[in-house]
Protein backbone atom coordinates (compact mmCIF):
# COMPACT_ATOMS: atom_id res chain seq x y z
CA UNK A 1 0.00 0.00 0.00
CA UNK A 2 2.84 2.49 0.65
CA UNK A 3 4.52 2.26 -2.75
CA UNK A 4 0.89 4.09 -4.03
CA UNK A 5 1.28 6.17 -1.47
CA UNK A 6 3.75 8.40 -3.11
CA UNK A 7 2.15 8.86 -6.67
CA UNK A 8 -0.65 9.36 -5.13
CA UNK A 9 0.49 12.13 -3.62
CA UNK A 10 2.42 13.45 -6.44
CA UNK A 11 -0.08 13.68 -8.66
CA UNK A 12 -2.77 15.63 -5.98
CA UNK A 13 0.19 18.22 -5.76
CA UNK A 14 0.36 18.47 -9.57
CA UNK A 15 -3.78 19.00 -9.67
CA UNK A 16 -3.58 21.19 -7.00
CA UNK A 17 -2.18 23.98 -8.72
CA UNK A 18 0.82 24.54 -6.91
CA UNK A 19 2.81 26.43 -9.91
CA UNK A 20 3.76 29.77 -10.67
CA UNK A 21 0.25 30.83 -11.39
CA UNK A 22 -1.77 29.12 -8.50
CA UNK A 23 -4.21 31.64 -6.58
CA UNK A 24 -5.47 33.22 -10.13
CA UNK A 25 -8.48 32.82 -11.21
CA UNK A 26 -9.10 32.01 -14.71
CA UNK A 27 -11.77 34.57 -14.86
CA UNK A 28 -10.47 37.84 -17.29
CA UNK A 29 -9.94 40.72 -14.80
CA UNK A 30 -13.28 43.24 -14.58
CA UNK A 31 -12.79 46.60 -17.26
CA UNK A 32 -13.30 49.90 -15.14
CA UNK A 33 -16.65 50.63 -17.42
CA UNK A 34 -17.86 47.36 -16.29
CA UNK A 35 -17.75 48.97 -12.41
CA UNK A 36 -19.29 52.33 -13.37
CA UNK A 37 -22.19 53.73 -12.61
CA UNK A 38 -24.84 53.60 -15.19
CA UNK A 39 -28.67 52.73 -14.18
CA UNK A 40 -31.34 54.04 -13.62
CA UNK A 41 -32.38 54.60 -17.29
CA UNK A 42 -32.67 58.67 -17.48
CA UNK A 43 -35.48 58.47 -18.72
CA UNK A 44 -37.13 56.72 -15.41
CA UNK A 45 -35.39 59.40 -13.20
CA UNK A 46 -37.26 62.30 -11.47
CA UNK A 47 -36.47 65.64 -12.11
CA UNK A 48 -35.38 65.65 -8.48
CA UNK A 49 -32.79 62.65 -8.89
CA UNK A 50 -32.01 64.37 -12.56
CA UNK A 51 -31.21 67.44 -11.31
CA UNK A 52 -29.08 65.45 -8.11
CA UNK A 53 -26.94 63.17 -10.82
CA UNK A 54 -26.54 66.52 -13.00
CA UNK A 55 -25.31 68.21 -10.21
CA UNK A 56 -22.70 65.17 -9.18
CA UNK A 57 -21.33 64.47 -12.46
CA UNK A 58 -20.53 67.92 -12.80
CA UNK A 59 -18.05 67.79 -9.89
CA UNK A 60 -15.55 65.41 -11.71
CA UNK A 61 -14.49 66.48 -14.47
CA UNK A 62 -15.10 64.64 -17.97
CA UNK A 63 -12.42 61.36 -18.61
CA UNK A 64 -12.26 59.16 -21.75
CA UNK A 65 -14.94 56.96 -20.57
CA UNK A 66 -15.78 58.52 -17.08
CA UNK A 67 -16.80 60.94 -14.76
CA UNK A 68 -15.23 59.43 -11.41
CA UNK A 69 -17.46 56.61 -10.18
CA UNK A 70 -20.51 57.20 -13.23
CA UNK A 71 -19.95 56.45 -16.67
CA UNK A 72 -19.52 59.73 -19.38
CA UNK A 73 -22.27 58.87 -21.39
CA UNK A 74 -24.48 58.49 -18.67
CA UNK A 75 -23.38 61.81 -16.92
CA UNK A 76 -23.55 63.18 -20.55
CA UNK A 77 -27.56 61.99 -21.45
CA UNK A 78 -28.66 63.07 -17.25
CA UNK A 79 -27.01 66.89 -17.99
CA UNK A 80 -28.37 66.76 -21.36
CA UNK A 81 -31.38 65.58 -20.12
CA UNK A 82 -31.98 68.30 -17.26
CA UNK A 83 -30.92 70.69 -19.79
CA UNK A 84 -33.93 70.46 -21.15
CA UNK A 85 -36.21 69.99 -18.05
CA UNK A 86 -39.21 72.11 -18.39
CA UNK A 87 -38.09 74.50 -15.06
CA UNK A 88 -40.44 74.14 -12.14
CA UNK A 89 -41.89 77.47 -11.73
CA UNK A 90 -43.11 78.05 -7.77
CA UNK A 91 -45.86 81.20 -7.29
CA UNK A 92 -45.01 83.48 -4.96
CA UNK A 93 -48.28 84.88 -3.13
CA UNK A 94 -47.54 88.83 -2.56
CA UNK A 95 -48.82 89.35 1.06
Amino acid sequence: MKPACLPLILSCIALSGCGSDSGQSGAPPKSEAATLIHSPPVKQLTAQQLRSLSMACEKYPADKSAREPYDAAYCEEAMAAWADAPLQIVPIKKE
